[in-house]
């Protein structure tokens, strides 16, 4: 890999990482104009089909069309990781501050580890195990002192949250073994396997 490769892909990943962070910000914001999260997912899902769209076209040229085993399993993804894992986490943001809600869902890659090693027998290495406990320690840092956990809705709230971070680790586990298959099918020689 290059040094501009790394760049870039370094800049990619901090740009994600602070996407991903401001919309509880945004999501919070919201909810101060006592509108509901599923008129909120339903915003976000317009703002999001377009891109939507033009990827699915652009990853399908010149591939075979998806079989209907492989339609039904990107359909289940797509609900369990896109619709219902946002829906729970808006709904659970009205309850929890949006430090607790990034808390919870920084649980992810040990759920997402926890699915590989129960579901496809992975095993987990030492590499593994020192990256958690530097992300949680990283996580705690910065967010220790934020969380607040006033109100009386605030179990529900992180259970709610919870549940999302639980069903993005569902599509992520599943997600993994449906790209490497589906990457097989569609051109083994010209395309790299999938790396959990």
């Amino acid at each position: 890999m290059t040094a501009a490769a790394r760049r870039q892909g370094l800049l990619l990943a901090a740009l994600g990482a602070v996407a991903f962070s401001g919309k509880a910000i945004i999501v919070k914001l919201a909810y101060r104009f006592e509108v509901d999260a599923v008129t909120l997912i339903m915003y976000r899902m317009l703002f999001a089909l377009p891109m939507f769209l033009i990827l699915a076209w652009w990853a399908g040229r010149g591939r075979p069309p998806l079989t209907w085993r492989d339609a039904r399993a990107v359909l289940g993804l797509g609900f369990c990781g896109y619709y219902l894992a946002s829906f729970l986490d808006f709904a659970g943001l009205r309850f929890i501050s949006a430090s607790l809600e990034r808390l919870i869902l920084y649980l992810n890659p040990t759920l997402v580890l926890a699915l590989g090693v129960l579901m496809f027998r992975r095993k987990v290495t030492r590499m593994q195990i020192v990256a958690l406990a530097v992300s949680y320690a990283g996580v705690l840092c910065v967010f220790g002192e934020e969380v607040t956990l006033k109100g009386s809705n605030v179990p529900l709230g992180a259970t709610l949250v919870f549940g999302s971070a639980v069903s993005y680790a569902v599509y992520l586990a599943y997600c993994g073994e449906e790209v490497k298959r589906l990457g097989r099918c569609v051109s083994p020689a010209s395309r790299p396997p999938w790396h959990a």
